[in-house]
């Protein structure tokens, strides 16, 4: 008797609004959770990822400016080599690229007594070391830092070492030697040194130093992954004006100016 009183009950209960309120609250529990789950995966989890590269690319930038400063330092020759630490997060560091910089003048030939263009350095390799974060690019070239967005944007959060004033001016080259290659996470070592005339004392050598006197309308080609960047450089940075093709900038000037450039040669290795 007691048993079929017990099984009434719960078929009563069953049948009664108060189960249905229950499975109704269950279910809508569920499909809260299960709502929320989906929000996290197609927007939480997709903003804080690009948060963490945002953050990572920042980093980056900072490492390739200490790192600009000390590989500036040998192509001034200011010091015979270095070695930088950076840090890496899950994209590929390497030594690469096929960027050129050659330079055109005008000069007056004295014993001719005219104007004569010339070629003051025939398009030479640079080369670059990028860092690569997700599909963001940091590089340094030419003396330079670059940033190079998935979207195409440049920008340049370090200037090359190019200076004009008082109708002298002062061109670093860089050449960068070597294939090194890494990829991962952790930090990776970077040493460079200076290959170009050996020094008396032996091991690095130093940059090599050109003089040209009385010249004017000069003008440095650069080609590359950067050269849209380099251009904007030249025309607001040091405005210059830029030629057809947008490779090109030109330096005008009624006064005859002297051109000092410095190439260097450094030899990069990764490990």
């Amino acid at each position: 008797m007691s048993s079929n009183r017990k099984s009434w009950h719960f078929k009563n209960f069953l049948f009664s609004n108060e189960a249905v309120s229950e499975v109704l609250d269950f279910v809508t529990m569920i499909g809260i959770l299960m709502l929320s789950f989906s929000l996290i995966g197609l927007v939480g989890y997709p903003a804080l990822k690009n948060a963490q590269e945002i953050r990572y690319t920042e980093n980056t930038r900072q490492s390739f400016i200490v790192l600009a400063e000390n590989m500036n330092k040998i192509a001034m020759g200011n010091a015979p080599s270095r070695g930088v630490e950076l840090k890496m997060y899950g994209g590929s560091l390497k030594i690469t690229g096929n960027s050129t910089i050659g330079i055109n003048a005008t000069i007056f030939n004295v014993t001719a007594s005219s104007n004569e263009t010339i070629s003051l350095l025939e398009p030479t390799f640079m080369r670059s070391i990028e860092n690569s974060v997700g599909d963001t690019v940091v590089a340094y070239e030419g003396t330079g830092v670059w940033v190079k967005y998935p979207t195409g944007v440049i920008l340049n959060p370090y200037k090359p070492l190019i200076t004009y004033n008082s109708n002298v001016l002062v061109i670093p080259v860089v050449y960068i030697a070597g294939t090194s290659y890494t990829s991962g996470t952790g930090v990776s070592h970077l040493n460079v040194c200076q290959e170009g005339i050996p020094s008396a004392e032996g091991g690095c050598g130093k940059p090599f130093l050109t003089y040209w006197g009385n010249v004017s309308n000069i003008t440095i080609t650069i080609t590359g992954s950067y050269s849209s960047a380099w251009m904007d450089y030249f025309k607001n940075i040091l405005k210059w004006d830029i030629e057809t093709g947008g490779t090109t900038a030109r330096l005008n000037t009624t006064e005859k100016m002297d051109v000092y450039i410095l190439r260097s040669r450094i030899h990069a290795v990764l490990t």
